[in-house]
């Protein structure tokens, strides 16, 4: 728990600061100093010799000690094994954890799922990549548009393996259910606290 914090404030410290993490110790450690520090840069992981993840951010830093990459004002994709696009998007602040393949993003998120023809926009959102699981906090807001449906709602989760998604709390949105039709619409309505779609 200790480390969760400590990265959520390192976060905020560089999407305040323009370079570098320098911040919370006064001491200079592989933790504290970044081992390269990018100005408007391009960045792409392989593996196995496919594509895995491509960013662009007006400043990217990353530091060896515990495989954390940081990324202000970015653009991203990730890939699948067969170098098809499973996420793609934007937003202010990405903090990330490479070896786990765990990314936290920040800011006026824009996140796009073309394989569950899904379009999120939240806040704030955690994306872990080996389980294809993203959540957000119980008490962060979440739109979403899938295929001819808009929600939103709190305590949203999604899972790229089940292709399902599910809001915990407060949920309102609009169904279109034919082109001359109106459009059936809920508002703030918890559905027993929950609601679920399967993809």
């Amino acid at each position: 728990m200790k480390k969760s914090y400590s990265f959520l404030l390192i976060a905020a410290i560089f999407f305040s600061a323009s370079c570098s993490l320098n911040y919370l110790n006064s001491e200079n450690s592989e933790a504290s100093i970044p081992e390269f520090c990018f100005k408007n840069a391009s960045y792409t992981k392989y593996e196995a010799s496919k594509k895995n993840v491509s960013l662009k951010a007006e400043q990217l830093e990353q530091y060896k000690s515990d495989n954390a990459v940081f990324a202000k004002n970015a653009v991203f994709e990730t890939y699948d094994s067969e170098g098809k696009e499973d996420t793609g998007g934007s937003c202010q602040l990405i903090a990330a954890n490479t070896k786990k393949e765990i990314y936290t993003l920040y800011g006026d998120i824009q996140l796009r799922l073309p394989k569950q023809d899904m379009e999120i926009e939240a806040d704030s959102l955690n994306f872990n990549k080996k389980t294809e699981q993203i959540t957000s906090g119980k008490s962060s807001e979440v739109r979403l548009k899938k295929n001819d449906m808009t929600m939103q709602g709190y305590g949203f989760s999604a899972s790229g393996v089940s292709k399902s998604f599910s809001f915990v709390d407060t949920v309102s949105g609009t169904i279109i259910t034919g082109d001359d039709e109106p459009a059936a619409k809920t508002e703030d309505t918890p559905l027993e606290n929950e609601a679920e779609s399967e993809g």
